[in-house]
């Protein structure tokens, strides 16, 4: 937390500057973050308020929020359609993207578990 003496880094490796200090030392911060290669954020009593990213940092952050959003707007086509194949596509990308958006640290998240069942056409019966 910043206790007013300057950039310190969290325990994440975001290096934080508090609000107060925030106009002495956006230059030290801009440079942290573009040379040193870490994330930085304003804070206000303790709490994060804006976060300072380099420019390929923030256009891959807006390219994977694009990515997302066309992947949620694929699972709600097939969600819509008729077929049970897309049903069956829209569930297995729903769990996929529900793993990749879970936390890493969350203990009590475990996919679901599909039992899959093969289903062969029966040979047809000679006359």
């Amino acid at each position: 937390m910043a206790t007013g003496k300057g950039i310190e880094t969290a325990d994440d490796g975001v290096a934080i500057v508090g609000m107060t200090d925030a106009r002495a030392l956006l230059t030290s911060l801009i440079r942290e973050v573009r040379y040193g290669g870490k994330v930085g954020a304003f804070t206000e009593r303790g709490a994060r308020q804006a976060y300072v990213v380099t420019p390929a940092f923030y256009e891959q952050a807006a390219d994977d929020a694009a990515t997302l959003e066309a992947l949620r707007e694929r699972i709600r086509e097939l969600e819509a359609g008729d077929k049970p194949d897309a049903k069956s596509q829209a569930r297995i990308l729903g769990e996929a993207l529900a793993a990749a958006e879970a936390p890493v640290e969350d203990p009590d998240f475990t996919p679901k578990q599909r039992k899959i069942v093969v289903r062969r056409k029966k040979p047809a019966a000679e006359d």
